[in-house]
């Protein structure tokens, strides 16, 4: 069944009259669907990958769309069927504690979620360990080449290349913080077309963003670092809600747009998109509020905010 976020926001929420409207958008739209094409598999890399293990085992996916020892890393991009004008890019980074990349055929959900909407949608499968020597390292590498081939391709694509977004959760969040504060502007006299693309993110989606035993100090914030959405439960005994408190603190002090979003239950997997989940699913609409309403950045097409 497609996702079907609750349509009852607060009424004391800054968010109500829009995340009304977008919610009850969102699951018309996933009601109703629309025919989609199969998604663009894109190798990241020409050739190797720099990190790239020899005689590592194959890759494998189960059931859920899960897929570990990833040394070949690549994106698969769904796009809107509706040509009109450019949209916005949502690369999705899902977690897996950096040993798997989880959920990669659903996108975490987001496929659903957005792309009857008119939002591209490309989930990243960056590298795990095993094999990678330095899975951070490696998996910092792919974020900032998913977001130099999505600008590459951005005319093709029919993406709007200023409105380039990251969104991960668990690990995946931890990636996309690590981009979002260490990203650099291309270089212009690379041999490598996709090289001159600058990699600094439009905006970010932190969804239980997971420490891997850093302090917020490792990610420095700055003025020039993307507006970020930062989500997390209480209750996350994996995730806890302090690193996303420091985060939020960390954006204050640079004086960037950023909201932190907190709930009280859900666990870890707050954030998971699919029927009958709790209050944590509703950050689609929370998400794209935010980015419209405070950050003025228009996310959805035309057609889809009315």
């Amino acid at each position: 069944m497609p996702w079907l976020p609750s349509l009852r926001p607060s009424a004391d929420s800054p968010f109500h009259a829009r995340a009304w409207r977008t919610a009850l958008a969102l699951a018309v739209s996933a009601l109703v669907g629309e025919t989609r094409a199969a998604p663009l598999n894109v190798p990241l890399w020409d050739g190797r990958p720099p990190g790239f293990v020899d005689n590592a085992p194959p890759e494998g996916t189960d059931a859920a769309g899960t897929v570990d020892h990833v040394n070949t890393p690549s994106m698969d991009v769904h796009l809107p069927t509706r040509r009109g004008a450019p949209v916005a890019a949502l690369i999705v980074c899902p977690g897996g504690s950096y040993s798997r990349v989880g959920l990669v055929t659903s996108g975490m959900g987001t496929i659903d979620a957005f792309v009857p909407r008119g939002v591209a949608i490309i989930v990243l499968k960056y590298r795990t360990k095993p094999p990678s020597r330095d899975v951070v390292t490696d998996a910092l590498a792919d974020a900032r080449r998913a977001v130099r081939q999505v600008r590459l391709h951005a005319a093709e694509w029919n993406i709007d290349p200023h409105r380039v977004g990251l969104v991960g959760g668990s690990a995946g969040a931890h990636l996309v913080l690590n981009l979002a504060t260490h990203w650099d502007q291309g270089n212009p006299a690379s041999a490598s077309p996709v090289e001159r693309h600058g990699c600094r993110p439009d905006f970010i989606g932190l969804l239980c963003p997971w420490p891997n035993r850093q302090p917020v100090s490792d990610f420095p914030i700055t003025a020039t670092t993307p507006p970020a959405f930062i989500a997390s439960a209480r209750d996350d005994a994996v995730a806890p809600t302090s690193f996303a408190e420091d985060i939020a603190g960390g954006y204050t002090r640079a004086g960037v747009k950023a909201r932190l979003w907190v709930i009280a239950k859900g666990g870890h997997t707050a954030f998971k998109l699919g029927a009958n989940r709790g209050e944590g699913s509703r950050w689609p609409e929370r998400f794209t509020a935010w980015l419209e309403d405070e950050v003025g950045l228009p996310f959805l097409t035309k057609d889809a905010r009315r």
